[in-house]
């Protein structure tokens, strides 16, 4: 079958994007996968919103022009904010395609820039719709979701299983006892001020975006902002030289989890994050699989235990591999895959069930 990757491809290599990744999984379960990009600038300058408004309808039209030309059996799109609902209904109508998208942030978020209006609206053309949030389903439901699958943030199994080189370059460079990669947000910087106050014979390293931005050269923070946002190898050597990995659950997320859920464990690294009942129950099992913190009191508490301990932090980072080796985008889109085929079949596009179905194993 014919399947059109919708989804934002970076130009740079050295910058990592999630839909990257779906390409060989999906390749692998027989699909002749094209891409399309639909965050595609096509003026030197986006500033003013009319730019916006004909740089949508270009890539709308695009899109629309590259599925006539392609005929896709299925159009899957991971996010795909920009793209219209009239759109969508014109590649179904003329191309008979089966719509899929996976939407990695809340949909229903417009206050925070991670939803548009036309999410809301095309939700119910879409013919399946995959959510990292069992608390979102019922959301979704009553938007007109025609079928839902609960997707958790799978991993790139490809690029985690790469054998890594530290130098001792790297190891300069990188060293930290407690390390934060993401971007600034308030909260984040709240958490990581308080460690700082409350421990500062402590190592700490952040990497990420806006950080230098926002934070003054008068605060704690700023000396431990060691750079911008890293990827893929540079970001797995990051982890490699800390022994503790700090992972921010957003509000958005809810009772859930983040890429970094998996793709810490998946490192072979250690991950203290943010507890939601997603990881430490559902995902992970605490104290077993996951190390959690809810209050500053308790995240300083585990900071130092597992400082201190390493045999401790080396239990859970085996335990935890293991189990996110059953996060794999492959496995959880074979999963899909096999579950989507067993239950409906690739043409039957126009059901109207919805279906809440776990791929969780």
């Amino acid at each position: 079958m014919k399947l059109l990757l919708v989804g934002y491809f970076s130009q740079d290599p050295s910058i990592y994007t999630y839909a990257t990744s779906f390409i060989h999984p999906l390749q692998k379960l027989g699909f002749e996968v094209k891409t399309f990009n639909y965050r595609t600038n096509f003026f030197l300058s986006g500033k003013f919103r009319l730019h916006t408004i004909i740089n949508q309808c270009i890539i709308n039209q695009q899109l629309l022009n590259a599925a006539l030309k392609f005929k896709p059996d299925v159009m899957f799109c991971i996010k795909a904010e920009t793209i219209q609902p009239k759109t969508l209904l014109a590649i179904k109508k003329q191309c008979s395609s089966y719509l899929v998208n996976f939407y990695p942030d809340s949909p229903f978020a417009l206050w925070n820039g991670n939803s548009t209006v036309n999410i809301v609206k095309g939700i119910a053309v879409y013919d399946h719709f995959l959510i990292w949030s069992h608390e979102l389903i019922p959301a979704l439901i009553s938007a007109g979701c025609k079928q839902i699958s609960y997707f958790p943030f799978a991993f790139d199994n490809e690029l985690f299983a790469q054998n890594i080189i530290i130098t001792e370059k790297d190891q300069r460079y990188f060293s930290s006892d407690v390390c934060f990669v993401g971007t600034w947000e308030p909260e984040r910087a709240q958490w990581l001020d308080i460690i700082c106050k409350k421990l500062p014979f402590l190592t700490l390293a952040i990497w990420g975006n806006e950080w230098f931005n926002n934070v003054p050269p008068t605060s704690v923070l700023y000396n431990k902002i060691r750079g911008n946002a890293i990827y893929g190898m540079t970001m797995r050597k990051a982890f490699a030289c800390s022994k503790i990995i700090l992972n921010f659950i957003r509000r958005q997320n809810i009772q859930a989890h983040n890429m970094r859920t998996f793709e810490v464990p998946a490192s072979k690294t250690f991950l203290l994050t943010q507890r939601t009942y997603d990881q430490a129950t559902l995902l992970f099992k605490e104290g077993e699989s996951i190390a959690c913190f809810a209050t500053p009191d308790e995240l300083m508490q585990k900071i130092i235990f597992y400082i201190n301990n390493e045999q401790e932090r080396d239990i859970i980072v085996q335990n935890s591999f293991l189990r996110a080796q059953e996060f794999t985008l492959e496995k959880q889109l074979s999963k899909l895959y096999t579950s989507f085929v067993n239950q409906k079949g690739p043409h039957d596009i126009h059901s109207k069930t919805q279906n809440s179905a776990s791929f969780i194993t």
